[in-house]
This record gives C-alpha cells, structure tokens and sequence, in this order.
C-alpha cells in the first residue's frame, strides 16, 4: 500500500466516525424540524379562529357603541332641560338679589332719615309701615314673576 492509499483510508475512516458521531444531533434536528412543520401546519388555523373571534368582538363592541349613542340621544333633552332650568333659576336669583339690594339701599336711607332728622316716634312708626307695605308688594311681584316663569317652563 503507498501513501495515496493510507490516506484515503484514514480520510474514509475519520468520515465514518464524523458521520458516525453526527447521528443523533441531525435526528434531534429533524426531530425539531418535524415539530415546527407541524406548528406551522397548525397556525393557519389558529389564525382563523383568531379572526373569527376578533370579528365577533368587534360586531359586540359595534353594537354597544350604537346602543350607548342612542340612549345617549335618549338623555340629551332632559340635560338641555336642566340647563335651561339652572339658567332661569339663576336669572330669578339675580332678579331676586337686586331687589333685595334696592330694598336694602332703600331701607338705610331711611334709617339714616329718621337718625339724622331725630324722627323717632311716630316717623319711626310711619316708616317701618311703608318698609313693610313695600316689602309686601315686592314679595307679590317676585311670586308673579314665579308662576310667570313656571308657565314658561311648562311650554
């Protein structure tokens, strides 16, 4: 036997040994294989129960949406109706205050009148009656301007 042949044998016999060897890591490797095939075989399913799913949560959420809007609209004109209520009832209140404020006004110049003319007697008395006379009418108007606004509210 020459060297040529000395070699290819050793060449052979390494070769059978590295094929040897890689046996159980190329059986690992299609073992690995074989089971992302299979994953992969099953994912076009997967999806599609995914999408269906997706779709029916999507026509759930779609009608909710639809069913809050119109019971939104539903509550709208009582909203409107309570602003509006909250807007005359400030208007009155307003109204109301500035008369209280004229009678107030009303009412120091008066006290003022009789401490600085020392009328205290039957002035004093003569004043509190119109005080109360004029309170009495205002009284009368701010009920009217009530029944007034109630009728307003009710049309």
């Amino acid at each position: 036997m020459d060297w040529l042949g000395i070699g290819v044998l050793i060449i052979g016999i390494a070769f059978a040994i590295l094929t040897f060897l890689l046996i159980k890591p190329l059986r690992k490797l299609t073992d690995a294989l074989d089971d992302v095939k299979q994953t992969t075989d099953r994912l076009p399913k997967v999806v599609d129960d995914l999408s269906k799913q997706t779709t029916n949560m999507m026509q759930l959420s779609s009608t909710t949406i639809s069913n809050v809007n119109e019971q939104v609209k539903e509550v709208s004109p009582f909203f409107h109706i309570i602003g509006d209520t909250g807007e005359a009832t400030r208007k009155m209140t307003l109204a109301a205050l500035d008369k209280t404020n004229s009678l107030k006004t009303q009412t120091n110049s008066a006290s003022s009148f009789t401490k600085r003319e020392k009328y205290e007697g039957i002035y004093g008395i003569l004043a509190f009656i119109f005080f109360l006379s004029e309170r009495k009418n205002k009284v009368q108007e701010l009920s009217g301007s009530k029944k007034h606004l109630k009728k307003a509210m009710e049309e």
